[in-house]
């Protein structure tokens, strides 16, 4: 039999799971367009040539290290490649543009 407690538990964790996947999906949404999807096909359709905008794009960065981290917090199943791959494309291609290297 549920007790009490462990219905607030339950609903706490829940609660706290829609929460953080919520700013997620509003980051990615209003913030950083360029950060849908897993990435690997974004980055292999942007190297082959393809014009996908705001691929590579310093909101796009901020949004996918900040979204993956609170939708696997949140409790959704995200892949580690694909953010991975986008985060490092992204990374990689800023890279360019420091002065002094």
């Amino acid at each position: 039999m549920a007790t009490t407690e462990n219905i607030h538990a339950w609903l706490w964790y829940s609660l706290w799971s829609v929460f953080l996947c919520l700013i997620a999906t509003a980051l990615t949404t209003w913030y950083g367009p360029g950060a849908f999807g897993s990435g690997v096909a974004e980055i292999i359709g942007h190297v082959n040539g393809v014009n996908y905008p705001d691929c590579i794009n310093h909101k796009t960065l901020i949004t996918k290290i900040i979204g993956v981290t609170l939708a696997v917090a949140g409790g959704l199943t995200v892949g580690k490649e694909g953010p991975l791959a986008h985060i490092g494309g992204n990374l990689g291609a800023m890279s360019v543009y420091i002065p002094g290297l």
